[in-house]
C-alpha cells in the first residue's frame, strides 16, 4: 500500500505535498480523534440487524423519475432523534461485516453521500483557481433538504445528469458551511490516519479535481481499489474497506469504482448522489440523479451516548 506521503504527492504534486500540512493548519483546526462516546461496533450491528425496511421510490413526475428526492423526503419524515440515514461509509462497513444473505447484499442503495465539483477560488485546498472534488457524507448540498433535489430537477440537470449549483453554494461548502451549519472538511491524509471523528456521520473529504479525474472509472483489482484516492474519500475510513472488497469481488477478483469526472467542466458547479451496488459494481458515482431512490434508515439507539 502507498505511504501517506505518496498519496499527498499523487494528489497535490511534490511541492504541494510538502505544503499541505501548513495549508490545513491555516484552514481548519486539528482533526479530532475517534469519538470515544460512539460504539462503532454497535452502530454496525444496528445496521446489519436493521428491521426498518429500506425506503424506496420509483415515482415519476412529468415523465421523469424523482425517486431519490421522494425516497429521501419519506426517510426524513419518518425519522426520530435516534435514527440516521446510511451514508456510503456506513453501508460499506455494514456490508463488510454482514453475511452475503443479509439484506445489505440483496439490493443497491442510494447513499446519504454526494460528490461535488467546482473551483477553489480562494485556494483553500489547491492552487487558487484550480478545481476540487469534495465528497460529502451526511447532510450535504443536495441531501440536507430533499427540496434541493426537486429544485435541481426543475432547473434542469447538467449533461452528466448532475444538479447545478450556484458559485456561492459551492464556495460556502469549501469554507466549511452548508446552509448555516458547519461541516468539517478532511483530506485523504486524514482518512489514512484515522482522524475522522465519526466516519459514519457528517463530514467532507476534498480531492484535487485534475488528479482525481484521471483515475480509472471501472473495475479495479484489490491493490488498485485500496490505493485509489476517490475510493478512500468515498469510504471515509480504511478500517472496513478490505473486508468489503473481499466480499464484493466477482470471480475475476475485481470491484468497481465509477465516476464521470473526466466528462465534467468544473467551471459548471455541480453535484450528484452516490450509490452502493449489490454486486461487484461497487461504489457508483456515475448514475443519474433523476432515478429510483432507495435509502436505509437505521435506529441506532444507545450506540451514540
Amino acid at each position: 500500500m502507498k505511504s501517506k506521503q505518496d498519496y499527498l504527492k499523487m494528489l497535490f504534486g511534490e511541492p504541494r505535498a510538502r505544503e499541505q500540512n501548513v495549508v490545513l493548519d491555516r484552514i481548519q483546526t486539528t482533526a479530532p480523534i475517534l469519538n470515544k462516546n460512539i460504539n462503532f461496533n454497535l452502530l454496525v450491528e444496528y445496521l446489519i440487524n436493521n428491521k426498518i425496511p429500506p425506503i424506496f421510490s420509483d415515482e415519476k413526475r412529468n415523465g421523469k423519475y424523482v425517486g431519490n428526492a421522494v425516497a429521501l423526503e419519506k426517510a426524513y419524515k419518518k425519522m426520530n432523534e435516534k435514527d440516521i440515514i446510511a451514508t456510503m461509509p456506513y453501508l460499506i462497513a455494514g456490508k463488510a461485516e454482514a453475511d452475503k444473505n443479509n439484506y445489505l447484499w440483496q439490493n443497491w442503495f442510494s447513499c446519504l453521500s454526494e460528490e461535488n465539483v467546482g473551483i477553489d477560488t480562494k485556494g483553500n485546498f489547491v492552487k487558487k483557481g484550480n478545481s476540487v472534488v469534495i465528497t460529502v457524507h451526511g447532510k450535504g448540498l443536495l441531501t440536507t433538504n430533499p427540496d434541493r433535489i426537486f429544485r435541481a430537477y426543475t432547473a434542469g440537470l447538467t449533461p452528466q445528469n448532475s444538479a447545478r449549483y450556484s458559485q456561492n453554494e459551492f464556495e460556502e461548502l469549501l469554507n466549511g458551511e452548508i446552509r448555516g451549519n458547519k461541516i468539517q472538511i478532511y483530506t485523504i491524509d486524514d482518512v489514512l490516519k484515522g482522524n475522522i471523528k465519526n466516519p459514519f456521520e457528517r463530514y467532507a473529504v476534498v480531492l484535487d479535481f485534475e488528479k482525481t479525474k484521471i483515475t480509472n472509472s471501472g473495475q479495479h483489482e484489490k491493490n488498485d481499489f485500496m490505493n485509489n484516492p476517490l475510493v478512500l474519500a468515498r469510504a471515509g475510513t480504511i478500517e472496513y474497506l478490505e473486508d468489503y472488497f473481499d466480499k464484493a469481488k466477482d470471480l475475476n477478483g475485481t470491484v468497481g469504482n465509477y465516476h464521470r469526472l473526466s466528462e465534467i467542466d468544473p467551471k459548471e458547479y455541480q453535484g450528484r448522489l452516490l450509490y452502493l451496488s449489490s454486486t461487484n459494481d461497487g461504489l457508483v458515482g456515475n448514475s443519474v440523479l433523476d432515478n429510483y431512490g432507495r435509502f436505509v434508515r437505521v435506529g441506532v439507539g444507545d450506540a451514540r451516548r
